[in-house]
């Protein structure tokens, strides 16, 4: 495990060889002076990270982790009436591989870390877009 620090939130992200884990929940991370509702993965022992992954169809999703994709996809990154329904499914992937594809990532459908990286996530206080580092 290697130490993780976003904004003013510290977890332990997954090492290289570790498989990224579903994301479970959502959480509150602090960007610079605002804060944004980003997908997490709150292992048992109570370790969160950002660095998660959701498809269609993988077991263990929470909605509130797909909701809060959904209304970042929509509100930030161009996916124009993406419904906010907390389903990762066909719709939801053709807008994550749109995504993808307009920044130059794999466009595999897959929300994971490097797909979080480049997302623009809209701030709680008044909705301007910010990147989570």
């Amino acid at each position: 495990m290697t130490a993780l620090s976003i904004g003013t939130m510290i977890g332990f992200a997954p090492t290289a060889s570790a498989a990224t884990p579903v994301c479970n929940g959502q959480m509150r991370v602090a960007v610079g002076s605002y804060n944004v509702w980003a997908p997490t993965n709150e292992a048992p022992w109570l370790t969160l990270t950002t660095n998660c992954v959701m498809r269609q169809g993988m077991a263990g999703m929470d909605r509130g982790a797909i909701s809060a994709l959904q209304y970042a996809l929509r509100v930030c990154n161009g996916a124009n009436g993406l419904a906010n329904d907390g389903q990762f499914g066909p719709l939801t992937t053709q807008a994550v591989r749109d995504f993808q594809a307009r920044v130059g990532i794999s466009a595999d459908g897959v929300y994971g870390p490097q797909t979080r990286r480049a997302m623009y996530w809209p701030a709680i206080e008044n909705g301007r877009c910010q990147k989570i580092a």
